[in-house]
């Protein structure tokens, strides 16, 4: 039985009124393996979660009818407030006044990506593994192991083999793994096969198996093959059939 939920991932809301920056960190965010839902203003963010409670807003200071903080109050979640202000005073009224972290713009993506995995390992003390057969991805800190041997991958093919990995089996198209994997309005295609096919050789070569368990579907896309994947405690490609992948929260002592 496959139990990878989204229940088990990180609710991220970003609240920026900027169009492209929003669409640019909401992208990047769900490369990650976070939930990643976004708005434009504070109302339309009320909106989106009359249902769920979000684990972090990553939202502009000020916005149209309130400000991040204030949202983030009324929403009881923490917040990562983005300001266009200089200087100490400024950062440091914000986190006196409830802010979890501040960003000043402009800011490196990665380094915002960055501080948000932060934010969300310290506050939940979950480490998100997903294990298939005998690999092991650990998504907030980004490793890859192999019977408990690292596999190196780029962040670009990190990113790849978790949206393939959401879950294992589900056949991604070309523009899906362009959506998740890469950054917005870049790449193309030929960027996907061309790194599929680096993330195959990789897997393979660290004992995964033929393809690395990665499937071309003709005409659709790409899959993670749960099919005849080696079992986790052997060196041979016995298959483990479809009951090969679990997502389990590690908590850790405080």
């Amino acid at each position: 039985m496959v139990e990878i939920t989204d229940q088990n991932r990180a609710r991220i809301l970003v609240v920026e009124p900027h169009s492209t920056l929003r669409l640019v960190l909401a992208q990047r965010l769900r490369q990650d393996g976070h939930l990643t839902a976004a708005a434009g203003s504070a109302s339309e963010a009320l909106e989106l979660c009359q249902e769920q409670q979000p684990d972090l807003l990553v939202g502009a200071e000020l916005l149209e009818e309130t400000t991040a903080l204030k949202l983030a109050a009324q929403l009881r979640c923490p917040a990562m407030v983005l300001t266009a202000r200089t200087g100490a005073e400024a950062v440091v009224a914000l986190l006196d006044g409830g802010a979890e972290d501040v960003l000043r713009k402009p800011f490196g993506l990665e380094e915002l990506v960055a501080r948000c995995r932060k934010l969300l390992n310290r506050r939940t003390g979950l480490h998100e593994k997903v294990t298939v057969g005998p690999l092991e991805v650990h998504l907030l800190l980004r490793q890859v192991t192999l019977r408990d041997q690292p596999v190196e991958l780029s962040p670009r093919e990190f990113a790849l083999l978790c949206a393939l990995l959401m879950p294992p089996g589900h056949v991604r198209s070309r523009q899906e793994l362009l959506t998740m994997a890469w950054p917005p309005f870049s790449g193309g295609p030929r960027s996907v096969d061309t790194q599929v096919l680096t993330l195959r050789r990789k897997l393979e070569q660290a004992g995964l198996g033929e393809g690395g368990g990665i499937e071309t579907v003709r005409q659709q896309g790409y899959r993670f093959s749960l099919a005849n994947l080696p079992e986790a405690g052997s060196d041979e490609g016995k298959a483990t059939g479809g009951d090969g992948a679990k997502l389990s929260n590690q908590h850790q002592p405080a």
